[in-house]
This record gives C-alpha cells, structure tokens and sequence, in this order.
C-alpha cells in the first residue's frame, strides 16, 4: 500500500496515495454509488438498466402482461405461465369449435358433452288456447305477462319484505299498476322495493329524488311517484321542466359561433333576470317557450353573421340584419323584434355603438294572409272524419271540433272528461264564456275518443291521451298535437282559420270575439279586404 500519508476522511483508515482523503475501500464504495441511481419502479438505489431505465430486478416483466417477474430465466408471470399451460392442453372441439378440453367418451369439450336439461313439452293455453310452452298457472309467457293480479302479488310481497312499511305503499302499488301495464308495474314496483331497502330515508321527497334518472328523462318511475305524492300532498314537484328548459337554452347557446358566444350568455341571463322580476312583480312572466324562440333566433342570427365573415356583433350592419329578415319573410316581424330586443341590450351594456335595427320597419300586412280551405276540401275532409273507421279517434277529434267549432290545437289538447257534458251534450273549450253545444257529428266524434281512452286504462284526466301520458296527469304534448292530422294532410291552424273567416265575413265580429273568448282586434284580421257583391241587396230602382 505503501507509506500511510493521512487518515480516511470517512472510515479513518490509513491512506497512502498522495492526494486522496479517502482509502481504497471507501474510494471503491464512492464509485459504486455514483453509478447507482433511484429506481423508478421500486425506488431503491440500484444501477439502472440502459435499455429499460430501471433496476435489472424491475426490467424483468412478464411479456404478456408486464407484471414483474423475479426469475431470471422466466419470461412469464405465474398466472400468464397458468394460463398458457392451459391453453397448450386445450383443443378444439369438433362439435362448437371454441378450444376446451374434449373428454374422451364424447370426443367433444365439457360443454358439448353434458346432457340438456329437457323443457316441458308444450300444452294447451288455459286463457288463450293456444299449445305454447307454460310459464306459470296454466298460463303461456304472454298471457302470464299480462296477467292483472301480477303487480298486486308483486306488492304484497314487497309490504312483507320490508321492515317498516310506510302507509302510503299499498295505495301507491295500486296507482302503479293502474297506470301501467302488468309487467311494467311489476319492474317498477321492483325498483321501488331496491329503494325502499336500502340505508336512505324513504320519506316521499327523498324517495323522488333518489328515483329520478339523470338524463333527459327522469324515468317512469320516478314520473309516476311524482304524480302519486304531489295529488296527495306528500312531496313537492321536481325541477324536471326546468332542467331540461335550461338544457334547450344550453344547447341554443352552443351553437353560436365562439366569437359572438359571450354576448348571447349575456342576452340569456338578462332574459332569466326579467323573468323573475316579472315573478316577483306579479305580472306575467316569459315562458320557457319564449326564450326558446328568442334564442333561437339569436342563434339563427348570429350563425348568418358568421357566415358573412363578421366575428364580433359591433361590425354587425343594417344590410346583415336585412338578408337575414329576407330569409324568412313571413317570420320578418318576430324576428325583427327579437333583434331589436337584442341590439337594444346590446347596446345598453356598451357591446355596440349603433344599433342596425334602429331604421328597420315590419312591414307586416294586418290582414290575415293565411291558407284556407275550399268548400269541397271542407266535405271531404268531413267525410273522412265522420266516416272512416280506419281514423285515428284523436285526428277526428281534433279535425271536426276545428272544423265545425274553430277550436285551436292547444284547447282540445287541454280538453278534460269533466269538461264535457253528456246530459246537454256539450262541451266546454278553453277559455270561451259558455258551453259549445254539439251536433251528431261532432258528439259521435267525442264519444268514439272518450271510448279509446277508456281502453288505455288511464287515470289522466283528459280527453286526448297518449302513450307517453297515460301513466301521468299531463296532457299531450305539443309535437303530437301538432302532427295528429298529418295523415289528412291538414294543419289545425288552417282549419281553425277557415272557420273563423267564414264566421267573420258572415256575422258580428264582435259577437265571433264573444263567443269564442277571444280579443276584438284579433277577430278583425279575418275581416275581407273587399265586399262581396253577390252579398250585397239588390239596388232599388
């Protein structure tokens, strides 16, 4: 080693080459750890593998599932060593062709092999006579399905099974399975039984909440606990119609092009602001429809500047708003003020210096420019209504009372058993002062729909009811109504205002406001623009 110089400056051993402070164990102890560095899989300090950039422990992984391996001469993991060992003693089957273990009596896998179950032959049907495979009581699958009892067994042995029944639930069993079909009401009182039994309170408001979907739908279930405890008083009605008009207005503002986006947030809260002063106030609020309609078209507006190449509302011009008008003439005043509504808006909290709409007119016509129907249109669509068994009863409902009686869509959409009365035989529609009278025609109409609303088996109070609303209280909604007459190839609006005119141009129009609950001015644009002479009496001479 040679002549000692001076101590170790670690360990105090001799050290006897000039220059160093270490010895040559604690100088060999320095450079191993200067290679050493931290693992990144298990952390220690190791010397790092130069294709993997871990320790050589961690670079040995298992090839199909990169779990580590701890031998150096295996290169799969014990369950990925299990696993191929089994699918080397595994063939085919000659009978499925899915890899297995074939037994040696058969020559097929173990699935193959083993002997079916045998299904009970198939017999006669005690409710509708036919030979089909039983599902219970002498009865076939549909016929099982259908069963009425079902939903009542179903709920006696949900009232035993939980611990605390509470006293609504025999009550609420019943509205279930009146407004629902047999195996409906059974998985639904089946949901209701995983509610009832699980650690939640299960007062009725946080039943409801607990059973409504997350989606658009709040679920069948849920629609119809919220009928059950809101009748009776038990819970407060859901949000539902609130959520989803937020969600139409979310999806209106979406789809304004980014630039132009923050202004139309803007625009939609100021809407939602003067809607709840409006509730506070006591006056009449914007529905959900009406701000449908504004922003949509904000919507339809801003989408027409973008495409002009302007990206920001200050640049926006009188000729952009023109050619947007331009492309709808007949919608020119609504959209016209829902524009100026905008801009004024706009403008007040400094988006815009000028407003474009500011010189822009409606130019709207004040008489009626509508589409109306001929008299032999009139008669054929009579007869069709009146005579053709294959109708649907809701399309001639709706077509002989807005044909013989001017009623809009919306009042025969509300129109509700208790409006109607069968000793008089008469009718009560919207808002109109007294009961309508009706004539054969129409009364045979009405009866043949009170008839097919009685074979839904519903529960709703009125008289139009669909499928989607025989479970609920809720009327029909507005596509519905709006395409019941598609078949006939006719819109209520036009019928309605063939009626109106006729009435009109016939008597007081006055008297056609009175009867039919509506304003004078609105009765005035069905007023002809011109006499008719073959009306008029004869010139004395």
């Amino acid at each position: 080693m040679g002549k000692r110089q001076r101590d170790c400056a670690d360990c105090g051993g001799p050290v006897g080459i000039i220059g160093r402070q270490h010895c040559c164990r604690c100088v060999n102890r320095l450079k191993q750890a200067a290679a050493k560095a931290s693992c990144p899989a298990c952390g220690k300090q190791r010397v790092l593998q130069a294709d993997t950039g871990r320790c050589i422990t961690c670079s040995r992984v298992c090839l199909e599932c990169g779990h580590p391996v701890r031998s150096p001469d295996a290169t799969l993991c014990r369950d990925c060593a299990r696993k191929a060992r089994q699918r080397a003693a595994q063939q085919p089957c000659p009978r499925c062709g899915r890899p297995g273990y074939l037994r040696d009596a058969t020559g097929w896998c173990g699935s193959c092999s083993r002997s079916r179950q045998a299904k009970d032959p198939p017999r006669v049907c005690d409710s509708c006579g036919q030979l089909r495979p039983h599902a219970g009581h002498d009865l076939c699958s549909a016929c099982w399905q259908r069963r009425p009892e079902r939903p009542f067994v179903a709920g006696e042995n949900l009232i035993a099974r939980v611990t605390d029944p509470p006293p609504w639930l025999g009550e609420l069993i019943g509205h279930l399975a009146a407004g629902h079909s047999p195996a409906r009401a059974c998985t639904l009182i089946g949901q209701l039984g995983r509610l009832l039994g699980d650690e939640h309170p299960n007062h009725p408001q946080a039943l409801l909440e607990r059973a409504r979907r997350p989606g658009r739908s709040m679920g069948p279930l849920a629609r119809g606990l919220e009928v059950f405890f809101v009748e009776r008083g038990l819970a407060l009605a859901t949000d539902h119609a609130e959520r989803l008009a937020a969600g139409r207005r979310r999806r209106r503002i979406d789809a304004v092009p980014a630039p132009l986006r923050p202004a139309a947030e803007a625009f939609n809260t100021f809407l939602l602001r003067s809607r709840e002063r409006a509730r506070r106030a006591g006056t009449l609020p914007r529905a959900d429809v009406t701000l449908d309609i504004k922003l949509s078209t904000l919507r339809d507006l801003a989408q027409h500047v973008s495409a002009r190449g302007k990206q920001d509302w200050a640049l926006v011009d009188v000729h952009d708003i023109e050619t947007f008008l331009a492309a709808q003439p007949k919608n020119r005043p609504r959209r016209l003020q829902i524009a100026r509504q905008f801009f004024r808006f706009a403008k007040s909290h400094k988006m815009i210096l000028v407003d474009p709409t500011s010189g822009l007119s409606a130019k709207a016509t004040k008489g009626f420019v509508g589409k109306t129907l001929t008299l032999d249109q009139q008669r054929r669509l009579f007869r069709r209504w009146t005579t053709d068994p294959a109708v649907h009863p809701h399309e001639a409902l709706l077509g002989v009372l807005a044909l013989l009686h001017g009623a809009s869509s919306s009042e025969v959409r509300h129109l509700r058993l208790d409006d109607i009365d069968r000793a008089n035989r008469t009718i009560r529609i919207g808002q109109r002062p007294h009961p309508v009278p009706l004539d054969p025609a129409s009364w045979t109409t009405v009866q043949r729909c009170v008839a097919h609303r009685e074979n839904q088996h519903t529960s709703n109070p009125h008289l139009m009811v669909t499928k989607g609303t025989k479970a609920g209280r809720s009327p029909a909604s507005v596509a519905y109504v709006s395409h019941v007459l598609d078949p006939a190839g006719i819109s209520p609006r036009m019928l309605r205002s063939t009626r109106l005119i006729d009435l009109v141009n016939t008597m007081d129009a006055k008297l056609v406001a009175a009867a039919f609950g509506m304003h004078p001015e609105g009765v005035m644009i069905y007023l002809a623009d011109q006499v008719d002479s073959d009306r008029m009496p004869e010139t004395m001479t």
